[in-house]
């Protein structure tokens, strides 16, 4: 949990989240931007994966970019924040990631 909040020009790294003044408003959006990592996270993860929890993924998945663009806006975008936007299709055909 962060107890300080912080801005980028105060810490010169990519991953540091941006100044959200006194406000409630970056620990809400880390909250729901850990919520849905870790939802989508235990999709892929499970023993078995029906339709309803590729949506359900998908939903989730989906709706992290753009709080992360929001909360770390020097952070690039690299190919594996794009490949689980395919995982999905291989659900379909193969199941879960579990070995």
């Amino acid at each position: 949990m962060l107890s300080q909040q912080m801005s980028l020009d105060e810490h010169n790294s990519p991953n540091t989240p941006r100044k959200m003044g006194k406000s409630k408003g970056l620990s809400n959006e880390l909250t729901k931007n850990t919520f849905h990592l870790i939802s989508a996270i235990n999709i892929a993860t499970g023993w078995t994966v029906s339709m309803d929890d590729t949506t359900a993924f998908s939903e989730h998945w989906k709706t992290l970019p753009l709080p992360n663009q929001y909360l770390f806006p020097k952070q690039k975008s690299k190919p594996n924040h794009h490949f689980p936007d395919h995982i999905p299709e291989p659900f379909q055909c193969w199941g879960p990631a579990q070995v």
